[in-house]
């Protein structure tokens, strides 16, 4: 009797710990900028000069990616829609946004270190940078 209620305890002290066990997180993973794989952005009418490096996901996903994005000294991103909200962290030099097509510097938005900016899903724009600059893209995923 007593090696069956020992046995019924520890099944249930196992079922309880499940739960704990399988939600446990992630191991703390780190990218040291000398190990970002920077990749060159071609196509859709991009001159050089602008990069990315996938630091969580991949640029294939819908949602959840982090994105690293570096546009050389004077670089300019032609005019375009995202198509999807973000989350935008300028970590190095200065990142313009403009929102006038024929570039206006009325209509631009001037992001220097340490900016934060959220959206930019459905507005056309372009991007420039003053000084190599370097910004985080985070597109989260929608709550349903």
């Amino acid at each position: 009797m007593r090696y069956l209620i020992t046995t019924i305890a520890c099944a249930f002290a196992l079922l309880a710990g499940s739960p704990a066990i399988a939600a446990t997180p992630a191991p703390t993973t780190y990218k040291l900028p000398q190990s970002v794989h920077w990749i060159s952005d071609t196509g859709h009418g991009v001159p050089p000069g602008a990069f990315h490096a996938d630091l969580r996901g991949k640029s294939s996903d819908t949602c959840g990616q982090l994105i690293r994005r570096k546009f050389t000294s004077g670089f300019v991103y032609p005019w375009h829609v995202n198509g999807v909200y973000a989350i935008y962290t300028v970590i190095q030099g200065t990142l313009v946004i403009g929102f006038d097509k024929n570039h206006r510097a009325a209509g631009e938005k001037v992001l220097p270190v340490g900016s934060v900016m959220q959206g930019l899903r459905n507005e056309p724009h372009y991007g420039r940078a003053i000084g190599d600059t370097i910004f985080d893209v985070y597109v989260p995923c929608r709550k349903h």
